[in-house]
């Protein structure tokens, strides 16, 4: 397993470079199901859990009512192991209303309650890494950091981070935060992976994609990226397999220019051995200078034993280059 570091207020803490995504837990994927899946996982070398406030809903009337199922089964495994001091524990808060996205929520009173929520799903006191899920351009990072601040202070988070924020901001925050003696942002997630993906890409504007400019930004300011979606949702895989992609999905991604790419990836697999969706993960795991790992969303245990097989398949920058065609 590969691991990178990264800044809490606790110092520096390493997490696997393979993260265990949690997002349909209690939806398509059942709790005993869950804990098998979360067992082996770290089994198999890894420590770092990626949950969400809004993980796991079920579809409801309201969506912003709807329960979500995440965060309270990762809380009971965690409780059922006695292994909280083992994981590098990581979730979201202050997403936008289910039902319009334009209405943020990083006021104060709504990043309080999500933290004080997320602690009590999870039945934990501290939070290792916590991402606030979207930004809102209009206000000001002042006040975000000093809400964040605060509650890293208080020992409830170790370590906060930036989930679909453009660099341009988080190195805002940040340079507000080294000025004030607060506690800056030290991780991001977007949606990173070896498939061309333009800003605007997915239906939801607010979704950040790593674009050349945006690696560049990583590189300047050193913030290390977790990458959601880092496997093109399967795209290279099923059609290296002959099998056929839901419509939504080749919309997204069955442009002429991954079409390019695929014929790339299908010489690096018979280079390296490895399937397609080894490739998309060591792509981003093995990303230099900029930091990165990738979180998996797995449904069964095959699949898992599979992707952690290839948790330490390292490619040269020449063959990311080649996966991008460059």
């Amino acid at each position: 397993m590969k691991f990178m570091d990264v800044q809490t207020e606790k110092g520096i803490i390493s997490m696997s470079k393979i993260v265990m995504g949690t997002d349909y837990f209690g939806v398509n994927i059942p709790e005993d199901t869950a804990f098998a899946l979360l067992d082996k996982y770290i089994a198999l070398g890894g420590n770092t859990i990626d949950t969400a406030r809004v993980y796991g809903k079920a579809p409801a009337p309201d969506p912003d009512e709807a329960y979500a199922n995440s965060e309270p089964i990762v809380g009971r495994w965690l409780t059922s192991r006695g292994c909280r001091d083992k994981i590098f524990l990581v979730t979201k808060g202050a997403h936008p209303s289910m039902k319009d996205m334009n209405c943020r929520r990083l006021d104060r009173a709504s990043i309080d309650s999500d933290v004080a929520m997320s602690l009590h799903e999870l039945n934990t006191d501290y939070i290792d890494l916590y991402f606030l899920h979207r930004d809102d351009p209009s206000r000001p990072v002042e006040e975000i950091i000093d809400t964040l601040d605060a509650h890293v202070k208080g020992g409830r988070l170790r370590a906060i981070g930036a989930s679909n924020w453009t660099v341009s901001r988080i190195n805002e925050a940040n340079a507000y935060a080294k000025a004030h003696g607060k506690t800056p942002f030290t991780a991001s997630q977007i949606h990173w992976c070896a498939a061309q993906v333009p800003q605007g890409f997915w239906d939801d504007p607010s979704i950040q994609v790593m674009s050349p400019e945006a690696y560049q930004g990583y590189m300047e300011n050193q913030i290390p990226v977790m990458a959601f979606s880092s496997q093109a949702r399967g795209y290279f895989s099923k059609l290296l397999a002959g099998e056929a992609l839901p419509v939504k999905r080749m919309n997204r991604y069955d442009i002429p220019e991954n079409r390019r790419r695929l014929e790339s990836i299908r010489s690096l697999c018979e280079e390296t051995k490895a399937p397609a969706s080894a490739l998309m993960l060591a792509y981003v795991t093995s990303s230099q200078p900029v930091q990165g790992a990738a979180i998996i969303g797995c449904s069964q245990l095959r699949q898992l034993e599979e992707t952690m097989s290839y948790a330490d398949l390292t490619l040269t920058e020449s063959q990311r280059a080649k996966m991008r065609r460059e």
